[in-house]
């Protein structure tokens, strides 16, 4: 584990490395190139970063074609990249040219789609990798014409390698891969040079590496990703370090979770986990002592572990690469999960002294059901792929595929937006579903972890299957399911609810008013 982390994110490999390593990944995805300068270069170096991320990628290309006709594009490809040299194009507009295309596009395939151009900046409505920092910093080293007849491309050897870790690492993963949700990390020597406990609040130094290292986390933390603490440390001193040391750019605020005591870092984690109630798969632990490491990995082997070095600038750069710490597209909802999570707490404890009646209706709980809402896409597919322990399908949608789902006339998707009086928790829950014949097949529903537990499951899921129901005129239901590694919640709520609608469709009715909350619903369309 140490050896790949040292290899892919440390200091840049050497191309020969990098195209001798043999990747160990067993995830296939295919990724459609379609180019009009070569890529193969790139592909023969990125197996070693896709396998640090868990991904073994078959890429498939199209012809240079300049024109992006966009003729036999392969239906089955997880991912196209517009893989493009700006240079070739000798016409007034190369913007209006390219976003004309991209529309195209996306009208005949709707998975992801990355724009990756060279040579310039462009705005398109896909998400785009800017080469034009890595351009600045290589300098006269980025291109290398004199090879372009030989190679296909006149990118330089060490521009290619730097893509390669890039695309490897970040941005492929950022559209294949469900995201991280939360960063967990040690403090001494971590985030900080020295021992808290024995130097004190005032004796540990932040370096200008640590510095960044903690600029960046709270960059994380502002930006929707939980940030937790599991130190071997005095909380009273944990919580003083961040309350007094101006110089440090995160602050007591910026944590979802503290958890500081002197018991094994796994009960932190454990700790941590039922806070946030997350999977242990979704979580990064930051620790420099490999022993910790060690352990972490015998408690929850499935969470993604890295371990830290005392030199805060190399800590940095390292975690600032890694995959699932990428957001392509943000949203609203970003800013109010922390705040969700930490009123879960007073739920918690509200839920303990009432009973259930009493607890939903002290609550003042508000649902909205929005149906076809195209506002709501992106955040549609952000949950979509993120979703692993309240998931029926496990049907990864991008947005364009959302987008078209909320636009066919035999399909719907159904979000529900969730409110009460201690937080807004903004959209929690999906429907989507197809009608043929008065029978509406429900081909996903997803929950988030953080809207689960609250009393108010049932309410949630049926009234958004009821509104999909009601928008394509359906009496009947058909429920498709597939068990998976993590989705016994979802499993456990479709027995209980749902279990004659898997194998044949059969009448369904559910009143979504006749609750404790308020409900409404809000079509798109």
């Amino acid at each position: 584990m140490f050896e790949l982390q040292s290899f892919v994110l440390g200091k840049t490999p050497s191309r020969r490395q990098l195209v001798e390593y043999v990747p160990t990944s067993n995830r296939e995805v295919k990724i459609c190139v379609y180019r009009n300068h070569s890529f193969e270069l790139v592909e023969h170096t990125i197996g070693a970063f896709l396998d640090f991320a868990g991904l073994k990628a078959n890429f498939v290309y199209s012809d240079y074609d300049d024109s992006l006709s966009f003729i036999d594009l392969p239906s089955d490809a997880d991912l196209l990249i517009l893989w493009l040299d700006l240079a070739r194009y000798k016409i007034a507009s190369v913007a209006a040219f390219l976003e004309e295309r991209v529309a195209a596009l996306k009208k005949i395939f709707h998975k992801p789609v990355l724009l990756v151009p060279v040579g310039g900046k462009m705005q398109a409505s896909v998400p785009c990798l800017d080469l034009s920092g890595l351009q600045e910093e290589l300098g006269d080293r980025f291109f290398d014409e004199r090879l372009e007849s030989a190679t296909g491309t006149r990118l330089s050897s060490a521009s290619l390698v730097r893509i390669s870790k890039t695309l490897g690492l970040q941005y492929i993963p950022a559209l294949l891969l469900p995201a991280l949700k939360g960063i967990v990390v040690d403090l001494d020597n971590t985030l900080y040079a020295g021992v808290l406990g024995e130097e004190g609040v005032h004796g540990v130094k932040l370096t200008e590496g640590h510095k960044k290292l903690q600029a960046f986390l709270k960059e994380k933390a502002a930006n929707g990703w939980f940030l937790c603490v599991a130190s071997k440390n005095d909380e009273r001193d944990v919580f003083e370090l961040f309350e007094t040391r101006e110089d440090f750019p995160l602050k007591k605020e910026d944590f979802t979770a503290i958890c500081a005591s002197w018991g094994e870092k796994s009960e932190a984690a454990q700790k941590i986990l039922k806070i946030l109630n997350v999977g242990a798969d979704s979580l990064l632990f930051v620790d420099d002592n490999a022993g910790e490491i060690a352990s972490m990995s015998i408690a929850y082997p499935s969470m993604k572990k890295l371990l830290a070095s005392q030199d805060g600038e190399e800590t940095y750069r390292m975690i600032s690469c890694y995959p699932g710490l990428l957001k392509l597209v943000g949203g609203a909802d970003d800013k109010i999960r922390k705040a969700d999570v930490q009123s879960n707490a007073l739920r918690n404890e509200m839920q303990a002294s009432l009973s259930k009646e009493d607890y939903i209706r002290s609550l003042e709980i508000k649902i909205e059901f929005h149906v076809d809402a195209e506002d709501g896409a992106p955040r549609v597919a952000e949950l979509a792929n993120k979703t692993n322990q309240f998931i029926f399908n496990y049907k990864r949608y991008s947005l364009d595929e959302v987008l078209a789902r909320m636009k066919g006339k035999d399909s719907v998707v159904v979000y529900a937006k969730l409110s009460d009086k201690l937080s807004d928790s903004g959209t929690v829950g999906v429907a989507v579903g197809t009608a043929a014949d008065g029978v509406l097949t429900l081909e996903e529903c997803f929950v988030s972890c953080r809207a689960l537990g609250r009393g108010i499951d049932e309410i949630l899921v049926l009234g958004m299957i009821q509104a999909a129901m009601d928008a394509l005129g359906a009496d009947r239901l058909r429920v498709e399911f597939q068990k998976g590694e993590r989705n016994v919640p979802a499993e456990a709520f479709v027995q209980k609810n749902l279990q004659a609608f898997l194998a044949a469709p059969a009448p369904f009715r559910f009143d979504q008013r006749a609750s404790l909350v308020e409900v409404d619903i809000i079509k798109g369309r």
